[in-house]
């Protein structure tokens, strides 16, 4: 750490929050981010170095590890998994919650309450929303018609594509479609 162009307080990083003024801890850590970010292309472990010592400071030393959420009731990492892929192969068609609960090896019931813990919605939310992001990939890579992309996407007509991307976003698909392409 010599090399750095001037002095950090290693005590400041490690001290409880209470100890340190809330003042004194900003300033520390602005300059902890701002030089990290004069060093990252140069030294890239120094710079890491200063992330970790400033993540400390927020109270969050494995801030740059980002752990797996455990959430108690949720799903497991593998079942997390298996779910995302099945959703996202069979995305034209229909998802079936019974299959989602049986592909991890649970009930249909637990497998709702599991999914909510894990993911923060329900199964069917979650589903329409990855449906919209992938018909909003569609429209703005493409020219296909809406009424292909609403079956592209596992909606049954334009019509129940509009309703659902509305009720996500806000907008109809076609005016999302019109504003992104001005921009």
């Amino acid at each position: 750490m010599s090399a750095l162009p001037f002095q950090i307080d290693d005590s400041l990083h490690r001290a409880p929050i209470s100890a340190i003024s809330l003042t004194s801890q900003h300033h520390q850590l602005s300059r902890l981010l701002a030089h990290a970010m004069s060093l990252v292309e140069q030294n890239e472990d120094t710079a890491m170095d200063l992330i970790r010592k400033a993540s400390a400071l927020v109270g969050s030393p494995d801030l740059l590890e980002t752990p797996e959420p455990s959430t108690r009731g949720g799903l497991a990492p593998w079942q997390v998994g298996r779910v995302k892929r099945h959703i996202d192969k069979e995305l034209a068609g229909r998802i079936n919650i019974d299959e989602l609960a049986q592909i991890t090896r649970l009930s249909t019931s637990y497998f709702s309450a599991a999914f909510r813990a894990s993911f923060g919605t329900s199964p069917h939310d979650y589903i329409c929303r990855r449906r919209i992001g992938h018909a909003k990939q569609l429209m703005l890579t493409t020219d296909t018609p809406l009424c292909e992309i609403a079956l592209d996407c596992g909606f049954a007509d334009q019509s129940h594509l509009c309703r659902v991307f509305r009720r996500v976003t806000g907008q109809t698909p076609a005016a999302w479609r019109r504003s992104r392409r001005i921009a």
